[in-house]
């Protein structure tokens, strides 16, 4: 059973076709979304909600989210997840030049080069993949930076941020904060409140709450002009009834707790996991692990874990990764996972 790598993790309708079961059947650690979902989904109307098109743009979330980071409805731009977002900004600069940390996200490359984009590689030494921003040098127009670092999971200080987007002002800055919330100190680390105008920053609402599915996130910049490009290039309906109402539910939550739980069960999981001699899991903030193979193949680990219908995300595809590297999240009960590993042991 070979099954050719994949461009981002999650895919069980492709994994359960492969091994004859149901989606359901799949135990999916490969995908960087909690286990938990809120209690605002009970009680949707849903032939309310689907009885008539998305409100244009989504004024009303809009309006709600602006009033949440205390910014003008103008600074905030809605979308399709933050996937829409990156495509869009990458449109943008078409013909540009872009500046990617690595390792990363593999969306920022692949959009970039869908928009022509020439690519500028910053690397991150090895062992553990820390960036250090404090020498760091961008000769482009565009800039992506996954703020936890995925597949990582690694931060580094706000105050190094500010200053690297300080000393560029001639470039955008795009600030993927999609996995903050799981981070024990997001306050202290987010960009939303030190807003400039080279700066967007990316949220999303799907990882946090274990809702991929409502493919709901938004930007947040006080570059209104860009805002407004941004918007222009969207349909008037990218967003459909149902994220839209959930959307406004969600935005008060108070997520500390799940990163309290995440923490916890992070913690206990790296104990098991140094019982594996062939395995070295790497530091990480947030609700997923990277971990290095000594003496062992990702696409074979894989491989295995697949037949024990346990998905888990195969590193391969992401530049940067010196050697063989494996990433899965952080879920109430690993059981599963761990009981693949063992059998290798």
């Amino acid at each position: 059973m070979i099954v050719p790598q994949e461009n981002h993790g999650g895919n069980i309708y492709r994994a359960a076709t492969i091994l004859g079961c149901r989606p359901d059947d799949i135990r999916d650690y490969s995908s960087n979304v909690a286990d938990i979902q809120p209690a605002v989904l009970d009680g949707l109307d849903l032939p309310r909600l689907l009885a008539h098109l998305p409100e244009p743009h989504s004024h009303t979330l809009r309006a709600a989210l602006a009033d949440h980071y205390r910014v003008a409805p103008e600074n905030i731009c809605v979308s399709a997840g933050t996937t829409e977002a990156i495509e869009r900004i990458c449109a943008l600069f078409t013909g540009k030049r872009v500046t990617i940390f690595a390792p990363t996200y593999g969306d920022y490359g692949h959009y970039a080069r869908a928009a022509a984009l020439e690519i500028a590689t910053i690397v991150a030494p090895t062992p553990d993949y820390a960036f250090t921003l404090g020498d760091a040098r961008i000769d482009s127009e565009l800039c992506f930076l996954c703020h936890p670092n995925n597949p990582t999971g690694g931060v580094v200080l706000r105050a190094e941020l500010v200053a690297l987007i300080a000393r560029h002002p001639a470039t955008l800055f795009v600030v993927d904060e999609s996995y903050l919330p799981f981070h024990l100190e997001e306050e202290s680390l987010t960009l939303t409140s030190h807003l400039s105008d080279n700066l967007v920053v990316l949220r999303s609402f799907s990882k946090i709450h274990g809702l991929p599915g409502l493919r709901l996130g938004f930007t947040l910049s006080c570059n209104r002009k860009l805002t407004t490009e941004l918007e222009q290039r969207s349909s008037p309906w990218n967003v459909n009834c149902l994220a839209q109402e959930l959307g406004l539910r969600l935005i008060d939550i108070d997520c500390r707790p799940i990163a309290q739980r995440v923490a916890a069960q992070r913690r206990r999981l790296l104990a098991e996991l140094d019982s594996f001699p062939w395995l070295q899991a790497l530091p990480s903030t947030v609700n997923f692990i990277l971990c290095r193979l000594l003496e062992r193949r990702a696409a074979e680990l894989f491989q295995h874990c697949l037949s024990r219908r346990v998905l888990i995300r195969d590193c391969g595809n992401f530049g940067g990764l010196v050697g063989e590297h494996i990433r899965f999240s952080i879920k109430n009960d690993m059981t599963p996972l761990l009981g693949t590993f063992r059998e290798l042991s």
